[in-house]
């Protein structure tokens, strides 16, 4: 049995101030995440405070604890580094996957041809060197996202669909990277599935229209009530949801105990248990931690912890009209994501009110509760019958 090691450290995630590995990734935590993946390749899991106070003369790998990987990505290094007898160092080639993880703010060592990752193979003692880079190519699949050219700077812009991902959890960006990632593995399994299995799904739908083929790849969880007129695709349910009239769910996790009213729209989004979402209401490529409520009409390209609420009317921004890229807060500086598109993180509990506007990449601190300026909402009448900050309308009395 091979051993494997997590080196554990004190990194905090802002603005929910969680280790990442007490954070969600498709409602698990990070650190569920680890043993379940190491374990199922047949490996023993093991802490330690340091790299260096390991002594294994067997073969093992070396992991930071703030690393999330598919199951996938770690059989291929694992059996690349094998293939080549010497310790080596995980890492991936340069393109769509490694630009949608937000790199920049991962701490991460960056080269020209590959991004390297804190995760190692030693092979058996009389076997081990210095560590040469194992480069993994992720690129499997992509979805194109139908944008004008002046919306994305003249060039196509596209969403990478792998089973094959690695991305090092130092910021809340990386973290709804990893979820959206980790949604789009599944979608990458079902196209990376054998010819049997797919004539099967064909056979089923009774069809070969994508579409149809999709509705048949759900899961729905125990003592649902799920109107005849809700439409849900590749998505997984979970025990006791509601989904009301006209709703639409698209590839797409719903946790257990969640609302969702009529008329609502979820694409490629996870929403944790206990989540509220209103009739009209809705969110794409997002994450709803457990027990967010939302009557705003989308989330997108978001993360919302945990308790967190938005009103009808709250607005997450996700893109720049100067053209540039959405840049972020990290450890005081200011850092270019390297994306066009990416909403807001708002912290554990934070509440926001009508008519508040977020602009992209920010982060809002846990426990805020915020609603628009005085002038900027009606809270009482003057006595000549002004209101501040509005104009009365005259209406012809002709």
């Amino acid at each position: 049995m091979m051993n494997a090691y997590i080196v554990q450290s004190d990194r905090v995630i802002e603005p929910f101030g969680d280790h990442p590995r007490d954070c969600l990734i498709a409602y698990r935590k990070l650190s569920v995440i680890h043993g379940v993946v190491l374990q199922s390749l047949g490996m023993d899991v093991r802490s330690t405070p340091t790299a260096a106070q390991i002594e294994d003369p067997g073969e093992h790998i070396i992991l930071e604890d703030s690393l999330f990987f598919t199951k996938e990505l770690l059989q291929k290094f694992i059996a690349e580094s094998r293939r080549h007898r010497s310790s080596s160092v995980c890492a991936l080639k340069p393109g769509l996957v490694t630009h949608s993880t937000m790199v920049p703010t991962q701490d991460v060592r960056k080269h020209d041809d590959r991004v390297e990752y804190g995760l190692r193979y030693l092979p058996a003692r009389e076997s081990r060197g210095e560590a040469a880079p194992v480069v993994i190519d992720p690129e499997q699949f992509s979805e194109r996202v139908p944008l004008p050219k002046h919306i994305c700077g003249g060039s196509e812009l596209r969403i990478p669909v792998t089973d094959t991902l690695i991305v090092q959890v130092d910021h809340w960006a990386n973290l709804w990277a990893a979820n959206i990632g980790s949604l789009l593995a599944e979608a990458a399994r079902l196209r990376n599935a054998t010819r049997p299995h797919l004539l099967r799904l064909a056979l089923q739908a009774r069809s070969l229209n994508k579409w149809k083929i999709l509705r048949q790849l759900k899961r729905i969880g125990k003592n649902c009530d799920i109107h005849p007129t809700a439409y849900i695709e590749g998505s997984t349910i979970g025990d006791n949801v509601t989904v009301g009239a006209g709703s639409v769910i698209r590839l797409s996790f719903i946790g257990d105990g969640t609302a969702i009213g009529s008329n609502a729209t979820i694409e490629c989004s996870i929403v944790g248990n206990g989540c509220a979402l209103d009739s009209m209401s809705g969110a794409f490529g997002s994450v709803l931690y457990p027990r967010t409520a939302t009557s705003a009409k989308l989330i997108y390209l978001s993360l919302c912890g945990l308790n967190s609420f938005l009103a009808d009317g709250a607005y997450l921004s996700d893109f720049r009209f100067d053209g540039k890229n959405v840049t972020v807060m990290k450890d005081g500086a200011v850092i270019d994501t390297g994306n066009i598109g990416l909403g807001v993180c708002l912290g554990h509990g934070v509440y926001l009110g009508a008519g508040c506007v977020v602009d992209p990449g920010r982060a809002v601190p846990s426990g805020m509760r915020l609603v628009p300026d005085e002038i900027r909402t009606i809270s009482r009448f003057n006595d000549n019958g002004s209101v501040l900050g509005h104009r009365i309308v005259d209406v012809d009395s002709e």
